[in-house]
């Protein structure tokens, strides 16, 4: 089923091109283009449509419907009016011509048909949509018609229209040229006005107008419709200047140069006129007082209009958007769709000036890929004029760069929560791109933008919008984003929030944040936590140690051992705590000296160890002799057993060993058994060496896993011998 405004489209389709013009301006035979525009006017102003029909209907109503008062003829083609053309017609019946005269309200003659100028409307009884304006966004409550705002050429244009003949303004469609007519003529106090159609024979004025002296305005809209053939020609209007009318026209410059140099009747009639000129760019006083107008809609077309002016603005703004955001746009240009979305919330991000077209994409792609549509062909869509003026995209002054008509943003603004916040991914973009060296884009205008738009996300703690500020900022304004997110509970930024404190040497600060995130699995919180403590530890121990803490002395050797360069503080501590009485000391002095090549002296202090029954001299003395020669085994594998029976479950792996070394391999594996029942976790990989059994790559793990050298050493080799292929 088609819709109730496709009719007309037709029907202005079928007009010769200089009437469809004089209906709607800036459209040629391009359907889609002329489709679009009547939709959009169907939708959003009910009474300019209705408007539209009735123009439609009293341009119809204007000719002679010849051929259905002649039954089975036909009459060819014929002039407006009464003038009826027999010349090549077909008859089929016996035909009587009668004209009519009536002389009360309508002035008949040769050419046409005029009102009488009696019935001429008085120009302050015509309203702006009488006079072409176009309908803005309906608003409850106000005007259809947008408010009228001076502009710098109406004291011209009042001057000119003093004086009787032709005046024009000059002007690109939708600069303005019909409202600031309308306004010029308001200054003809006691003129009446007449409007003639496209293509109206203009030559039945003189006789309407002739015995009738008073004070007349002739509005031509759109000039060029209204020259040729029973058209404006110098003589009808040296006529009409004679009886005292003023005629007033709009023209677009190109053609009012072109045809000034003419030589055709109606280029003279243009030669001939005075002229004043309405630019589509306000300047900046017209825009000034436009800011100033009580009307609501004023302020945001002096924010957003541009270059394209507040008259295109409100004439075809809302058109615009209504074409971007319906369904059908969304079905048939995805990715137009969404770049043009790029495009308005890069005004909203704060970005007003054109950018380049690979920011455009790269923010566009933060909305989905739209695989249905390629990006070339979204942008040739998004940048297609519309409406015979501007595409939803407007070309900057560099080329190459683009940004969303100002309208777009003005009716999303209005619009309210009609339209999705900007999201979080667009705003980091934009913050990251203006942070590039050379950037056309203001880094503090985008993020004072984002701490706007995101206010209330930041003060309910939302630790993913803290954390993208913290990244993309500096000095305090970044720990205060990275304090945000850290309470917000992310651990990265608890993290990076107590390395700044650390920096400051505020370890106190630092701790909660590390252990918040070490506690959420981060392994780099657990080791500065652990870094942290051990530094504590030291700290604590030695004033421990230093007070005549033997234990504490001990600990804090234990804690130097192993450390490069502080082996001297492990031995200074554990010498403290031995004269202290700390027997566990003698073996750590042992394992240092046995480290630094010192081995009798080494097992001077496990022996004293031993002997005062320490387990662990015992083990550790045990192993030492079994390494001096056959003649200590016997002592080596008493010792052992001891330090087994104690307890030391590594002893049964010594002692086995010790077994393996005597070739008694039957002991040997007995003890690693048993090791291995005592949880030695290095018993079953010795017991499956001594028995020949295969040793699985699990079992060589495990080993590893609970420190047992040999095992990492055989998982080494076998790596190293493992041929590239088997890898």
């Amino acid at each position: 089923m088609g819709q109730e405004w496709e009719w007309l489209v037709r029907e202005l389709l079928a007009l010769p091109d200089a009437e469809r013009r004089s209906l709607v301006p800036g459209y040629s035979r391009n359907a889609d283009s002329l489709s679009a525009h009547v939709r959009a006017v169907h939708t959003t102003s009910p009474g300019a449509y209705e408007m539209l029909v009735s123009r439609l209907a009293r341009l119809r109503g204007a000719r002679l419907d010849v051929a259905s008062t002649i039954p089975g003829g036909s009459t060819g083609d014929q002039v407006a009016h009464d003038h009826v053309d027999f010349r090549d017609s077909t008859f089929h019946d016996q035909v009587v011509g009668v004209q009519h005269n009536v002389q009360h309200n309508v002035q008949n003659n040769h050419y046409g048909t005029v009102p009488a100028p009696a019935d001429w409307r008085p120009v302050l009884h015509v309203g702006p949509l009488e006079f072409g304006v176009r309908p803005t966004r309906h608003v409850p409550g106000l005007p259809d018609v947008p408010p009228y705002v001076p502009r710098d050429c109406d004291d011209d244009l009042r001057a000119r229209l003093a004086h009787n003949g032709l005046v024009l303004i000059l002007g690109e469609p939708y600069a303005g040229k019909s409202y600031t007519a309308w306004q010029g003529v308001r200054s003809l106090e006691g003129h009446r006005l007449y409007a003639p159609d496209a293509g109206e024979d203009l030559r039945a004025l003189l006789a309407a107008l002739r015995g009738k002296p008073g004070r007349y305005v002739v509005w031509l809209d759109e000039l060029t419709d209204h020259l040729g053939a029973g058209g404006l020609d110098p003589r009808l209007l040296g006529r009409l200047t004679s009886l005292g009318v003023v005629v007033l026209g709009t023209m677009s410059p190109e053609e009012y140069y072109r045809r000034r140099a003419g030589t055709a009747p109606g280029d003279r009639v243009v030669a001939a006129a005075r002229t004043v000129e309405v630019a589509r760019e306000w300047s900046e006083a017209e825009l000034n007082r436009l800011a100033g107008h009580d009307d609501p809609r004023a302020y945001p077309a002096y924010m957003w209009s541009g270059r394209e002016g507040a008259a295109s603005y409100f004439a075809i703004g809302h058109l615009l958007f209504d074409e971007w955001r319906r369904v059908g746009t969304q079905l048939d240009h995805p990715r137009g769709q969404s770049l043009v979305r790029a495009a308005v919330d890069l005004a909203r991000c704060g970005i007003t000036a054109a950018v380049p077209v690979e920011l455009l994409r790269t923010v566009q792609e933060q909305y989905g890929a739209q695989e249905r549509e390629s990006f070339e062909d979204a942008l040739a869509w998004a940048t297609a004029p519309l409406f015979g003026v501007s595409g939803l995209l407007v070309q900057g002054e560099e080329e190459g760069t683009w940004r969303a008509y100002g309208a777009l943003v003005a009716e999303a603004l209005r619009s309210g929560g009609d339209l999705e916040p900007v999201p979080d991914e667009v705003w980091w973009t934009l913050l990251d791109a203006a942070r590039e060296d050379g950037s056309p884009l203001g880094f503090t205008a985008v993020l004072d933008a984002a701490r706007t738009a995101l206010q209330t996300r930041i003060e309910a703690g939302d630790p993913a919008v803290a954390l993208g500020f913290a990244v993309r900022t500096e000095g305090e304004e970044r720990e205060g984003w990275l304090r945000r997110a850290a309470d917000g509970g992310h651990p990265w930024a608890a993290v990076e929030l107590a390395l700044v404190l650390l920096d400051r040497t505020d370890e106190e600060g630092a701790l909660p944040y590390l252990e918040a995130a070490a506690a959420s699995g981060s392994r780099t919180a657990a080791r500065h936590l652990g870094r942290l403590h051990r530094q504590a530890a030291e700290r604590w121990l030695t004033r421990a140690a230093e007070a005549g803490d033997e234990r504490a002395a001990g600990t804090l050797g234990e804690l130097f051992a192993g450390v490069p360069g502080r082996e001297n503080d492990a031995m200074r501590w554990h010498l403290k705590a031995y004269r202290r009485g700390e027997a566990s000391s003698a073996v750590a002095i042992g394992r240092l000296l046995q480290l630094d090549g010192s081995k009798n002296e080494a097992e001077r202090f496990y022996r004293r160890a031993a002997d005062a029954g320490d387990a662990q001299g015992a083990y550790r003395l045990g192993i030492l002799l079994s390494q001096k020669g056959p003649e200590h085994h016997a002592e080596a594998e008493a010792l052992l057993r001891t330090a087994a029976d104690a307890g030391q479950v590594h002893a049964l792996i010594a002692l086995g060993m010790l077994k393996e070394l005597q070739r008694d391999l039957v002991a040997a594996l007995a003890l690693f058994r048993e090791g291995e029942k005592r949880g030695d976790p290095g018993a079953e990989f010795y017991a499956a060496v001594v028995s020949s059994s295969p040793v699985s790559e699990e079992m060589l793990r495990i080993a590893e896993e609970r420190g047992l050298y040999w095992a990492f050493k055989r998982r080494e080799t076998a790596d190293r011998d493992t041929p590239d292929s088997a890898v």
